[in-house]
């Protein structure tokens, strides 16, 4: 009836990308006057990939909004 408890270090490879991801603080956490411009060029870009959406790879589209994603985080 006892459970198992997970073998630490193969707890910590498993969640320590997902942990280090959360302690990044994100652009809108930080006070600058650049804020407005980043999420205007972010959403210009994001709607440009969507127009281009047809003739990308679906692996494609998913890593150039990625990219634009991490460009939102700090």
């Amino acid at each position: 009836m006892s459970e198992q408890l997970p073998d630490f270090p193969q707890h910590v490879e498993r969640t320590e990308r997902s942990r280090q991801k959360l302690l990044q603080p994100l652009v809108f956490d930080v006070k600058n006057d650049d804020l407005e411009w980043i999420v205007r060029d972010v959403i210009e870009e994001l709607e440009f990939l969507i127009d281009l959406r047809a003739t990308m790879t679906p692996e494609d589209f998913h890593e150039e909004v990625r990219e634009q994603a991490k460009r939102l985080l700090r």
